[in-house]
């Protein structure tokens, strides 16, 4: 009775097996078939508002209709400009918006994923309540991609919604944060950002800083002062000395190299090597006799890259050291950009 349950159970997964490579061999063909016909015609779109295949779509079963949508998404994630406007009237002659409404309804979540995409490039502001309700999903994916919808549909009002979102939601991928931070353009960014980083606690500023670039840069060096100013969580000045871009008074960057904390000292030197003045080479030139490795090495580093200071002038630095330990640190500076 045994033996045969077993050749039973055998069998029926055997059978089972055949089955999904079967429907997966038809998926594959169909997917062959629906590419060779239209990449064609989206393709053309992308140069052209003459295009033709409204009534091919009619013959297109609901499945494969869901598969043009994830074509046609694809194609936009690759282009700009006024492609993505004559991408857009194709999919309105296509009737692709009401497939994507309809997908938006679906339980699962790869449809409702590629329906909010879809949404979003098509800046289908009726589905924004929608979307909107997404960014609070526990999925990852899900509320991320709402978001980023947001962003094509209306990047002025989703900013307000976003950005104190990006504080509190780490999960989300930093990539694609920026990414999506990129598509509003530091227009709409800068005030927002700003704004979120002065009212934030330290870890949620911290995390926020991480974003400086998508900012204007003047904007974000005066938001840097006011902070170091104002706040004086260890972690947070670390955070806001390594997203300056501009200048920062020297006077500031003294007082933090000399800071308790050695995680501080380290990023004044790397924020000294960044700027690259001749008036701050006095202040870098002490790190290289500190307690920590890590503030020796960045001091170095930073040494080594001040424009003012030629192969021979950084030798002989190195050789005029009293400490051995700001001798050896600069050495292998040195070693690391081939000047020994």
């Amino acid at each position: 009775m045994a033996v045969t349950i077993a050749v039973s159970l055998t069998v029926v997964l055997f059978l089972y097996s055949l089955g999904l490579r079967a429907a997966r061999i038809l998926h594959d063909r169909d997917l062959e078939r629906l590419r060779i016909r239209w990449w064609p015609i989206i393709a053309r779109a992308t140069m052209t508002d003459d295009f033709s295949g409204k009534s091919d779509l009619l013959a297109l079963r609901r499945g494969s209709r869901t598969k043009l949508l994830r074509e046609w998404c694809r194609f936009r994630m690759l282009v700009r400009g006024s492609s993505c406007s004559s991408l857009g009237l194709l999919a309105e002659e296509l009737g692709l918006l009401r497939v994507a409404h309809r997908l938006l309804q679906r339980r699962s979540v790869s449809n409702k994923l590629l329906a909010v995409q879809a949404l979003g490039f098509l800046r289908d502001d009726e589905s924004w309540n929608e979307i909107e309700a997404l960014l609070k999903d526990e999925n990852i994916i899900i509320s991320i991609t709402g978001a980023t919808a947001l962003i094509h549909i209306n990047a002025k009002r989703a900013i307000g919604l976003i950005m104190p979102m990006i504080g509190k939601r780490p999960s989300w991928p930093r990539t694609q944060v920026g990414r999506m931070l990129y598509l509003a353009g530091p227009d709409t960014v800068t005030a927002s950002l700003c704004h979120a980083i002065e009212i934030a606690d330290s870890e949620e500023a911290r995390h926020l800083l991480q974003f400086y670039e998508s900012a204007f840069m003047n904007d974000i060096d005066s938001l840097v002062v006011r902070l170091l100013i104002a706040r004086n969580e260890p972690a947070l000045i670390s955070a806001a000395l390594k997203s300056v871009r501009g200048r920062l008074p020297s006077k500031m960057i003294a007082d933090f190299t000399k800071h308790k904390v050695w995680f501080v000292r380290m990023q004044a030197a790397n924020l000294l090597g960044r700027l690259g003045r001749r008036e701050d080479y006095q202040i870098i030139k002490p790190l290289l006799s500190d307690a920590e490795w890590w503030v020796r090495y960045r001091a170095a580093q930073a040494i080594t890259k001040l424009p003012f200071l030629g192969p021979n002038a950084l030798r002989k630095l190195c050789d005029r050291q009293q400490d051995p330990y700001a001798r050896d640190i600069l050495r292998q500076a040195l070693a690391e950009v081939g000047m020994v």
